[in-house]
């Protein structure tokens, strides 16, 4: 297929496919006329590419796991054991963020407790 139905079938733009490709994430073949043509697997890669970014894989983590699925050398013990290090690093980043929210809470807490004493209005904002 060409980059024009790729995009159509993926959802992806042929800037980020050019990207993609220069990353070694998907392979184009090329034509006698030098065009690009893509396969079918390119559309599945792109879409694990687009789940693994959501599950919060960066494009060099991804780029390893589309090379070690192509040379056959990890299974699924192995996939699970990244899926399982990836879900307690993005663990980690959510406790360091509850602790700067909690840290950041009590802040504002004293600092309206001060304006308050002060005399001073307290803007309100949108609670999130």
């Amino acid at each position: 297929m060409n980059v024009g139905e790729l995009e159509r079938r993926s959802g992806v733009g042929r800037h980020t496919l050019r990207y993609y490709e220069q990353l070694g994430l998907i392979v184009a073949h090329r034509q006698a006329n030098n065009y690009r043509s893509y396969s079918d697997q390119t559309v599945v890669d792109l879409a694990f590419i687009q789940s693994a970014q959501s599950g919060g894989f960066s494009l060099a983590e991804i780029g390893d796991i589309l090379a070690a699925q192509r040379g056959n050398t990890i299974d699924c013990a192995q996939g699970a054991a990244l899926v399982t290090s990836k879900m307690a690093e993005i663990q980690a980043k959510i406790t360091t963020l509850q602790a700067a929210y909690a840290f950041l809470d009590t802040e504002r807490a004293k600092l309206e407790e001060s304006a308050i004493a002060n005399g001073l209005t307290i803007p309100r904002f949108p609670e999130i």
